[in-house]
């Protein structure tokens, strides 16, 4: 989640994060094997630029045709076959976007806070490439990629950056707008590494984004590590991928790392970093069981600046992949399902924020009275939360019946096992967070993983909000993240005032 529609962090007035104490070990190194230097070369390879190897390969700019027009990124090609193991990553789109100069690249990151010095100007491109949906069904993710003019030494790993929270409207798809995540994905490329930021599946091409939907968030992030690969020369890249992720692409990095052992990455997954993660790892994410049970009369604008449009987006794309278009807005109370999903078509995360507060006053106002009551029970009977209220169907309530059951059956696949045997993690949290507070969100994202066998590397900032909490601490990311991959001791920081997790 972002405060901003634009999905770009403020740039941050202060420092990275101390180094004054240890935070956990990382979640686990990969098993024995070559040691990757701190460049991503995994020794699996020769040094690209050795006096035998040739010309070293060509990385600033696709090796594939890259023909197509902006406009057609977003349009997938006719008669496409059906996904294959083989064909997922495979890039289906391809445009020349626009090219950055290495003073425009320091300016940019400057402007965001971010002080490690630039090294090369940085191309950009869009594409589209093959994934799967978190349904099952084949699913197309438009993207863009940042490719230096001149890489850092060769092989270079893949790394693969998870957005924060824009909208599900098509015109929110962050590879549409030039300024985003010039924080979080342009550092990496201005040192010479090939970035690539997918929009997930649905956002900007067919279908719906699955808005916190680990599977199909997932799923991207690891097709656009294979998209990466496949766009470039074969030996321009190392077996590592990078995975680091921002908020709701935090969440969805999170979600990678747990789906990595069974789906795949096309390579290792040898680091990831994540700032603030939105993350559905519980049924009270983002203050959601609380918003069902909120008392009549509860205004939209008491509940914070993110919880509404949250659960607006997350049962519109729940409702759209997996129950059906025709029924998208069957969350909502039937009066108001064509302004709302007027809205939700229409406007980025803050605008449909506004419209929810303006035209939506009390939280009622959000849910169809069938489908809360019935996923109340569900939640209330299962979870053992009844109180009594009828809710659970034994004392003349609704009971666990559909369209809820249909909804918590899936609230609880939703919620995966990350991989303990994974690579280090790097888990950064802002103390000022209001939109993924450290206490409601980042420790109860801290406890899940623990009790999943993974102890990031906790680093807090003490004076960071949700908005700056990247640009801020990136001086930091940087240097730890060049560590994992190449094996070398990780930079210690401060996990100072991390609340306990207020579930």
């Amino acid at each position: 989640m972002n405060a901003a529609s634009s999905g770009v962090g403020g740039a941050g007035a202060g420092g990275s994060v101390a180094s004054s104490s240890t935070g956990g070990s990382g979640g686990g190194l990969p098993e024995a094997g070559p040691s990757p230097d701190a460049n991503g070369d995994d020794g699996s390879a020769p040094d690209a630029t050795g006096p035998d190897a040739g010309p070293p390969p060509v990385v600033s700019a696709p090796a594939l045709p890259c023909t197509d027009t902006i406009a057609n990124v977003y349009i997938p090609p006719a008669n496409l076959p059906p996904l294959t193991l083989t064909t997922r990553g495979d890039v289906v789109r391809c445009a020349p976007d626009t090219d950055l100069p290495l003073v425009t690249v320091v300016n940019e990151v400057v402007a965001k806070g971010v002080m490690t010095p630039m090294q090369t100007a940085v191309n950009l491109f869009r594409i589209a490439y093959r994934t799967t949906r978190g349904n099952g069904s084949d699913g197309i993710s438009s993207a863009r990629v940042y490719l230096p003019a001149q890489p850092t030494k060769l092989p270079l790993p893949v790394i693969v950056v998870g957005h924060p929270t824009d909208g599900i409207a098509a015109s929110c798809a962050p590879s549409q707008d030039l300024t985003s995540n010039e924080d979080l994905a342009l550092p990496w490329a201005g040192l010479g590494y090939a970035v690539i930021v997918p929009d997930y599946a649905g956002l900007g091409t067919p279908g719906v984004q699955g808005y916190l939907d680990n599977r199909d968030q997932g799923y991207s992030i690891l097709d656009g590590a294979r998209a990466l690969r496949k766009l470039l020369p074969a030996n321009a890249l190392s077996e590592q991928v990078l995975a680091v992720g921002w908020s709701q692409g935090g969440g969805a990095v999170l979600s990678a790392q747990a789906l990595a052992p069974t789906y795949g990455v096309d390579g290792t997954l040898a680091g990831v970093v994540v700032f603030a993660p939105e993350w559905p790892s519980r049924l009270n994410s983002f203050g959601y069981v609380n918003e069902l049970n909120a008392p009549p009369k509860t205004l939209t604008i008491t509940t914070g600046i993110s919880e509404d449009v949250v659960a607006v987006m997350m049962m519109y794309a729940y409702f759209g992949n997996y129950v059906g278009m025709s029924d998208v807005g069957d969350g909502f109370p039937a009066a108001r399902q064509a302004g709302m999903d007027n809205a939700v078509n229409t406007l980025c995360q803050t605008p449909l924020g506004a419209y929810l507060q303006a035209n939506e006053f009390y939280v009622t106002d959000i849910f169809d009275p069938t489908f809360q009551a019935t996923t109340l029970a569900c939640i209330n009977a299962a979870e053992g939360l009844d109180a009594g209220d009828g809710l659970d169907g034994g004392d003349g309530g609704p009971g666990c019946v559909d369209p809820g059951l249909s909804f918590y059956t899936y609230l609880k696949h939703n919620i995966l096992t990350a991989n303990p045997n994974g690579p280090p993690m790097l888990f950064v949290q802002g103390l000022q967070d209001v939109i993924m507070p450290p206490g409601t969100e980042g420790a109860c994202n801290l406890v899940k993983l623990e009790a999943d066998g993974v102890t990031p590397q906790l680093c807090t900032d003490s004076a960071a909000s949700h908005t700056d909490v990247v640009g801020r601490n990136m001086d930091f990311a940087i240097p730890w993240a060049l560590a994992a991959l190449g094996g070398t001791p990780l930079p210690t920081c401060s996990a100072a005032g991390m609340p306990a997790c207020t579930p």
